[in-house]
């Protein structure tokens, strides 16, 4: 999310934080475009400039504090929808306090579409797609890139699994649903497809300039992607109080 709201989740950055990290990049020379160009960009001359900014979950504080900043500079990025939550609050978190946030409705994500962001999958429901069945998970896939695509006009491509979490079940379904990459956070498996497996690195409400700065120069890797397990790890505690003590197939 990208909202001034206050909220004991740290996967969040306050509007200020967002604006000033995109003049940051901005005025180290960075370009910037959707994750489906970065790679395809590869190693090509000047990729080392290029940064991709992609958000999950489809919140409206995107389309309300992060779009403006952005059609600001002509810049676009990649967002993932939760199909069956567009339009809705996000009960498929655990709400700290009973605190909800909405996501953003169709409209608003058509506005993206016509500012050139690139629209991903992130699931239907939000649920981790290791713990379900073989027929709720193609549900998962197949419907919500069906639906974003009618419903958009846009081709979906990509797919952030929710919680970041994935296996050789899941990407083998992702491709049979027709995805060509699939994101992941902190935890790559190695022994799958690295097509399927491209790994992120989060930007957290407590990510100072130094930080910030690091993770955009790709300096310190090691530590940063030990962080973003760490984060991974307690994403979840959700999946547990969601879906309760259901095993990975």
């Amino acid at each position: 999310m990208v909202d001034p709201r206050f909220d004991w989740g740290v996967t969040r950055v306050t509007p200020n934080q967002f604006k000033r990290q995109v003049e940051h990049a901005l005025n180290r020379g960075f370009t910037f475009c959707t994750l489906s160009e970065y790679i395809k960009t590869g190693k090509h001359a000047g990729a080392e400039k290029q940064v991709a900014i992609c958000f999950d979950d489809g919140f409206e504080s995107v389309y309300r504090y992060a779009l403006p900043v952005m059609r600001a500079y002509g810049l676009r990025a990649t967002v993932f929808l939760c199909a069956g939550y567009v339009g809705q609050f996000n009960s498929w978190d655990y709400n700290f306090a009973g605190r909800r946030f909405a996501h953003m409705d169709w409209d608003q994500a058509a506005e993206f579409v016509h500012a050139g962001w690139e629209i991903g999958s992130h699931g239907m429901t939000h649920r981790d797609l290791t713990r379900l069945s073989d027929f709720d998970l193609e549900t998962e896939l197949t419907l919500s890139k069906t639906i974003i695509e009618r419903r958009l006009g846009v081709q979906v491509e990509l797919i952030s699994y929710p919680f970041g979490n994935t296996n050789d079940r899941v990407w083998q379904m992702c491709k049979t649903a027709g995805y060509q990459f699939g994101f992941v956070m902190g935890r790559r498996r190695r022994e799958l497809p690295s097509e399927f497996v491209v790994r992120r690195q989060g930007v957290y409400l407590f990510d100072s300039m130094f930080s910030y700065n690091q993770k955009l120069l790709a300096k310190n890797k090691w530590f940063f992607n030990f962080v973003q397990q760490v984060m991974d790890f307690c994403s979840d505690g959700t999946v547990l109080v969601k879906q309760g003590f259901v095993p990975r197939k």
